[in-house]
């Protein structure tokens, strides 16, 4: 014993006259006991030293697999996604999106790519497609179900503890260890109205000895598509919907438009000749349009196979070898609707007619304006027109993704004179994304066929007839794209007492770690130079490594006061380096009461996207405010010129996002303030929070630049009737966003003995600002206000149990929000702003369980019991008219599990 009181005096000399010119590191969680002194140590996410309290200067909410499980969650994405904190979530919703099959959250609004995501305390790889072609973040729709023990959410940025990302907060997910036995788990569940119908199965197996363990979770996950046909109960299986005033059918049916004035007399097509040809006709504006959402999907068919083995093994009395495996491989199939075109201009000049394209694609018909294109421009006056269509011969645009995941980690940890714990590990991560294409056509193909010659003197074929299916194979083409992404790192860590001080001991946490990451994404060869119809894409190649070193020391100045300092320097091989320091403040007046704060330093390096990623070039739709006024229009009204109705509210255009290799670091600060009451039977706390980024990357999106013209007209391509074309913005450190928000928690709790008991918990939080401006001469955007942000969300949770019996009801509230353009329609001055409003939305679930027994278990609920939402955002043009970062279209869902344990 005293050859260890020696080492230990020596190790904690060593360690602490280090730690002191050292920085502070990314917290590795746990929950382990501290035999020294019998007093039980944890660590907590948000801090590396072990402390004997759950409750730190730094907000954490926990979900265990058993609240995950009774709040009748079916994955990760579903439990993250409920918390009060998440702002919004990317889901495989986004059937458009780069990222289909991917899912993501954002807490504190401040995005996924700010959003750190650990597995046990270590960074999990990036998705290697960005979304919307810009933002890295990590996927969480192949994360483990079966696997988890329980999710610790830091609600608190954490740049001098973890790095950079954790700005708007850090998700650990805490992984069962040392699992004996073996358990068989299968889920049945589907949705009232038809659709979305869902399978998982779940296989668990562990072996225990005197050295060790090793524990193997198995799932299957299966997920039917959900159409947007299977809900016409929430009006989503037609374009225009009674509930949004601004709805209407897409205009790309067939059609000819007159891009310059005075354009006129080209061949239009009849009510019957429309329908007859497979289009929509629009009575309202008298034009061939079509019913998009008739051939949507609202969910991908889906499914997943994911496997995760833990293991552990005592190779002496003081070190533990321990590592981790985790394969997982998914498939996603979106299906949308055919292509629209209007890419092809037409100049009528004379008797010649000249066909246009991409590329330097040119044809004249030399005197066959009676006969080129079937005619269609017999009768038309000199001008340039174009053919607005709807490929519908091609069949629908379909997505097949496959997503490869692999994580492995090996390392050991051990006691060093009984009073310092220490791990170091390696640990390597890859993805890897596959994605196929259907229903696509080259631009050269195309033009071919427009221009084709033929017998009996052809010049052409018009695009108000119907395509052939031979027609159709010459010009198909199959785009697709690879992507990969792989990180390397070795970290280690010792943590232990420094030394004693009257009020208590003075504890210290101190290591080092070096990652390596490197991505790209490619894609075909006709993909990349542009030559594919209405399909954009994002590609890149680039790498980075980064080493860190890092200091924490708890402090307790008084016996009810305790000071925790953290240090930590990240250099990064392509944006430099940054000292990120923290200070947290626990007083604890009573045994029950915890006042609390923090400040810490945000540093983050700008995504690998944005810093070598190609130009992603790409659609989107826009109203064009500026040339809607010039033609009389009025933005989000129906007119009955079909130009007119087009400029001013279904734009189709090119869009344009690059990188910039030139990007600086963001950095900024996270604070908050609050007190946490713990009883018997009462559990409180509330918390004040905030947190602001400087020199932001980011880009001015599409519709804003359109919007506010003004300010953005550089990034503004217009034909010569000033109608938008393209808009281009590349990456740039533009200015600041800062997010000020309340969170308030309570539990109780009855015991009712012979009755049973009860337990209530309530969570919610306040967003009181959150505000940006995306350029330094920028007017500052309140995001509450533009739209868009739900202001506050709060939950509310019951459980009842007795004996065997268990049964939870909760109530998940959105408030009302104002709609994602209603800034814009709100200074339209037309109508109330009541009327660009997004109606709050409670969800109910209810589930019950019962042991029969020991071994077997049978679980049923239903989940959004009333069939709420989602509600309709009056101000979004677009289908399918609501925010689908905050609600989605399931519905009405119920579940059948069963549990046998062997």
């Amino acid at each position: 014993m005293q050859v260890n009181s020696r080492l230990a005096k020596a190790v904690r000399f060593a360690l602490v006259s280090g730690a002191a010119a050292a920085l502070s590191s990314p917290v590795v969680l746990a929950a382990e006991a501290e035999s020294a002194e019998n007093v039980e140590r944890i660590q907590v996410t948000g801090s590396r030293i072990k402390r004997t309290d759950m409750e730190t200067a730094t907000p954490v909410t926990v979900l265990s697999a058993d609240d995950m499980a009774k709040q009748g969650f079916t994955s990760i994405q579903d439990a993250l996604q409920s918390l009060t904190s998440t702002t919004g979530a990317m889901t495989t919703q986004s059937v458009h999106g780069f990222t289909p099959a991917a899912s993501s959250i954002s807490l504190r609004n401040a995005g996924a790519n700010r959003t750190l995501t650990l597995i046990d305390g270590k960074r999990l790889n990036q998705y290697p497609k960005p979304a919307g072609g810009t933002d890295n973040f990590v996927d969480t729709a192949n994360l483990p179900m079966e696997a988890v023990a329980r999710i610790e959410v830091l609600q608190s940025g954490g740049s001098a503890i973890y790095g950079a990302d954790a700005v708007g907060g850090v998700i650990n997910i805490i992984l069962k260890k040392d699992f004996d036995g073996a358990a068989l788990k299968y889920r049945h569940g589907d949705t009232t109205n038809g659709g979305g119908m869902n399978d998982r199965i779940a296989f668990s197996i562990g072996s225990s000895s005197d050295k060790g363990n090793v524990s193997t979770f198995i799932e299957y996950t299966n997920n039917e598509v959900l159409r947007a046909t299977d809900r016409e109960n929430f009006g989503l299986n037609t374009d225009k919907v009674p509930h949004s005033a601004f709805s209407q059918y897409s205009s790309y049916g067939a059609r000819i438009a007159g891009s310059s004035k005075g354009a006129e007399g080209a061949r239009q097509l009849s009510a019957e000749e429309c329908t007859a040809g497979g289009f929509f006709w629009d009575s309202a504006r008298s034009i061939c349009g079509y019913d998009r959402s008739k051939q949507r999907d609202l969910e991908p068919e889906s499914y997943r196979f994911i496997s995760t083995t833990n293991f552990n093994y005592e190779l002496a009395e003081d070190i533990t070898f321990l590592g981790r495996l985790d394969v997982s491989q998914a498939k996603s199939s979106t299906n949308i609707e055919p292509m629209a075109i209007n890419d092809y201009d037409i100049k009528v000049a004379g008797n010649d007619v000249t066909v246009s394209g991409a590329g330097g694609l040119s044809k004249t018909f030399t005197d066959g304006k009676s006969t080129a294109l079937g005619g269609d421009f017999a009768n038309a006056t000199d001008g340039d027109y174009y053919y607005v269509r709807r490929l519908h011969e091609f069949g629908n645009r379909t997505g097949e993704t496959n997503t490869r995941n692999y994580f492995f980690s090996a390392g050991l940890e051990g006691l060093i004179a009984d009073e310092y714990s220490w791990e170091a590990s390696v640990n390597y991560g890859r993805t890897n994304v596959d994605v196929f294409r259907s229903g696509y056509a080259t631009i050269a193909g195309m033009f071919d066929y427009i221009t084709a010659e033929g017998e009996n003197g052809k010049q052409g074929n018009s695009l108000l007839n119907n395509m052939s299916d031979a027609d159709v194979d010459a010009a198909s083409y199959t785009p697709f794209e690879n992507a990969q992404s792989t990180q390397k790192n070795i970290q280690a860590n010792i943590t232990g007492l420094a030394f004693e001080l009257p009020a208590g001991d003075v504890m210290f946490a101190f290591g080092a770690e070096y990652t390596e990451q490197d991505y790209q994404t490619d894609s075909d060869s006709e993909s990349k130079k542009g030559n594919i119809l209405t399909t954009g894409g994002s590609s890149g190649k680039g790498e980075r490594d980064f080493w860190a070193t890092y200091a924490e020391m708890s402090i307790p100045v008084l016996e009810q006061l305790t000071i925790d300092v953290a240090l930590r320097y990240d250099d990064y091989s392509d944006v430099g380096g940054n000292l990120s320091p923290q200070v947290t403040v626990e007083y604890r007046p009573l045994d029950e009461l915890l006042v609390r704060g923090s400040i810490s330093s945000v540093f983050r390096a700008p995504d690998m996207h944005r810093v070598y990623g190609d130009p992603t070039q790409g659609f989107t739709q826009v109203i064009d405010f500026k040339q809607c006024a010039a033609m009389g229009g009025t933005p989000g009204e129906t007119s009955s010129n079909p130009t007119i109705n087009e400029v001013c509210n279904e734009l189709h255009i090119d869009s344009t996002t690059g990188a910039n290799k030139d990007l600086e670091a963001e950095t900024g600060y996270t604070a908050n303030i609050g007190a946490v009451w713990g009883g018997d039977s009462l559990n409180a706390s509330i918390d004040l929070w905030e947190w602001k980024l400087d020199d932001m990357v980011s880009d001015i999106s599409a519709s804003k630049a359109a919007r506010e013209y003004d300010l953005y007209e550089d990034m503004i391509t217009r034909d010569a009737d000033g109608t938008i074309t393209h808009i281009n913005s590349v990456a740039q450190n533009l200015a600041y966003q800062k997010v000020r928000g309340l969170d308030v928690t309570a539990g109780y709790g009855w015991d009712l003995e012979a009755i049973g008991e009860f337990k209530l918990n309530f969570n919610g939080t306040y967003i009181l600002v959150s505000e940006g401006q995306l350029d330094p001469t920028a007017d500052i955007d309140d995001d509450i206000y533009n739209g868009g942000l739900p202001q506050y969300r709060a939950n509310l949770v019951l459980g009842y149990f007795l004996e065997d019996f268990e049964t939870t009801l909760g109530a998940y509230h959105t408030a009302r929000m104002h709609g994602t353009a209603y800034k814009s329609f709100a200074e339209s001055g037309d109508g109330e702003e009541s009327d660009y409003e997004v109606a709050s939305l409670t969800k109910w679930n209810l589930t019950a369980g019962y042991n029969f027994t020991d071994n077997i278990k049978v679980s049923t609920g239903l989940v959004n019991m009333f069939d709420a939402g989602p509600n309709f955002d009056p101000t979004n043009t677009s289908w399918p008219h609501y925010p689908r970062s905050v609600y989605n279209a399931r519905g009405r869902e119920w579940f059948v599990e069963g549990e046998i344990t062997f």
